[in-house]
């Protein structure tokens, strides 16, 4: 039962959401609001490992940065989608000298615009183009899952002790981020609710505002943070499912446990790197995020506070 999923994770937290925002989040009218920045938080969790990744454990960045580019593409040029775009994003030196993780990462941006970018003219000037490239005609209709044939080449960085346990932990959250993002999008779609470039809430930034700024302190506030980001996305899946449409509902319910693993595996890798007890830390952090959950927030994010 997912209740007791719950329980390490409401122990960890220093509040539970407040029940106005819950009335909030019911609303209709916040639907939309609720699935976009729910769809960007799930990007956003998948971009924060990724640079985990290139800054502390890994060997080349390269891999990582092109099984994250065909996310950016969609998310930063939406709706802006053009050839020109597309090559110079994928393909700058042409597409004849492009990487094998280049073409992977540019199939997969073809992937999303095919299944999100439906109706949308640039997205299928784009996927016209696409069909002329005998490079790009393969696995255009895949699912997120596939993405998991970027990680074949990376390589740990020897200088770094928790190298390996960094990747592994970060890999798997990032394939099932990724996952989780396409499936808001599929959700968005049966309900006629397009994307659209959502600014972000306080949250993240209130919490990152008070990471240290010197190492290893700063890599062990960002995991701790990462924990509290994690948790707290837990927790609101699981007092929301049941106030949602049952497709939402059982949906967040479904994420629970990724997202329980998730912090669980942010905790565990802050303090090994630490390799003290970090819990006075861990107390400070807690505190904070509570503050920024019951402050009062005048923009509705997944995320933000007290209805002002």
């Amino acid at each position: 039962m997912y209740t007791q999923l719950l329980v390490p994770i409401e122990r960890f937290l220093g509040c539970n959401t407040p029940d106005s925002w819950i009335v909030e989040a019911r609303k209709p009218e916040n639907l939309a609001a609720l699935l976009i920045d729910h769809c960007n938080c799930e990007w956003k969790a998948a971009a924060t490992a990724g640079k985990l990744l290139r800054k502390y454990a890994v060997s080349s960045q390269d891999v990582v940065v092109n099984m994250l580019k065909p996310y950016e593409f969609f998310l930063f040029r939406f709706d802006k989608w053009s050839v020109d775009e597309f090559q110079h994003w994928f393909f700058p030196d042409s597409a004849a000298n492009a990487s094998s993780s280049g073409i992977k990462a540019a199939r997969q941006a073809l992937y999303l615009l095919d299944k999100h970018g439906a109706g949308s003219d640039s997205a299928s000037t784009v996927l016209q183009w696409a069909r002329t490239q005998p490079n790009l005609q393969v696995q255009q209709s895949t699912d997120t899952k596939e993405i998991e044939t970027f990680y074949n080449p990376l390589q740990a960085r020897a200088d770094f002790a928790q190298s390996d346990d960094l990747i592994a932990k970060m890999v798997r959250l990032i394939k099932e981020e990724l996952h989780h993002f396409d499936q808001v999008l599929e959700i968005m779609q049966a309900r006629n609710i397009p994307y659209s470039n959502l600014p972000a809430g306080r949250y993240a930034k209130g919490l990152l505002t008070q990471v240290i700024t010197h190492e290893p302190q700063t890599l062990i506030d960002k995991l701790i943070v990462g924990a509290l980001i994690e948790a707290r996305s837990c927790e609101r899946f699981a007092r929301l499912a049941p106030h949602l449409d049952e497709d939402i509902g059982r949906f967040y319910i479904s994420l629970l446990r990724s997202e329980a693993r998730h912090y669980q595996d942010y905790l565990t890798l802050a303090q090994s790197v630490a390799g003290q007890d970090i819990s006075g830390r861990i107390a400070e952090l807690v505190a904070l995020e509570a503050s920024l959950i019951q402050a009062k927030d005048t923009v509705f994010r997944f995320h933000s506070g007290i209805p002002a």
